[in-house]
């Protein structure tokens, strides 16, 4: 995993629960002594880094942390919660007006007020209970195929997710953050997704399908109409 954040890249690996930092303005270089040590007793890995201008956050399988800091002061790691943690990095999006979303053990989360200095109170809430059936049909043994996007021009976060018996993300699960309000598509294998930044707004997604006795293949084209 890798992030950059105050001039400095952030790096993490699976392996360890150590983040390390290179020096100001030498992303390549870093020192020993440039570490942050986010182990406890849960013996959880860390699976995310996600920054924003307030704070790095760092996800691991339960628990998420905040690093806060500047080259003058230097960096520290605050603990937010060792309860709740991010399953699949590709889950993490900045949903606009909301925080950062993201899959857990037991459904999907939204980390309030700790991306901007607004005075917001911090805090992780879950937003899935109106799902809580889809959620349950998630198989959280191949969370690492999910995909995510947020799909502007409806106003939605996209989360791709295997579902039982399955490995690749085919159930797509939408969030309307300008309403509150949840639905699903079934049969969409997607691989990878990405959205246009012009003014049509499309999102493409590679199919989830190599050979074409399984499924449809190739590169699909999201729109309305």
């Amino acid at each position: 995993m890798i992030a950059l954040f105050k001039g400095r890249t952030f790096v993490a690996g699976e392996n360890d629960n150590i983040v390390r930092f290179s020096r100001p303005n030498f992303p390549e270089m870093f020192p020993p002594d440039n570490q942050l040590d986010l182990s406890d007793t849960s013996g959880s890995r860390i699976t995310a880094l996600y920054a924003s201008k307030n704070s790095l956050v760092a996800f691991k399988d339960r628990g998420i942390y905040l690093i806060k800091g500047d080259t003058t002061e230097g960096f520290f790691a605050q603990t937010l919660t060792r309860d709740i943690g991010c399953l699949s990095p590709s889950s993490v999006r900045e949903v606009p007006g909301l925080g950062l979303m993201f899959l857990a053990s037991d459904g999907i989360y939204v980390l309030e007020g700790a991306l901007e200095n607004t005075g917001t109170r911090t805090a992780v809430v879950k937003i899935s209970t109106p799902i809580r059936d889809l959620i349950r049909e998630i198989n959280f043994s191949a969370v690492e195929n999910c995909r995510s996007l947020i799909y502007h021009r409806d106003r939605e976060y996209w989360l791709c997710v295997p579902i039982k018996g399955q490995q690749r993300a085919t159930r797509l699960l939408k969030f309307s953050y300008e309403v509150g309000a949840w639905s699903f598509m079934d049969n969409m294998p997607m691989k990878d997704i990405t959205e246009t930044e012009d003014h049509r707004g499309y999102a493409f997604f590679a199919g989830g399908y190599t050979d074409s006795a399984d499924g449809p293949k190739g590169l699909f084209l999201y729109s309305r109409g």
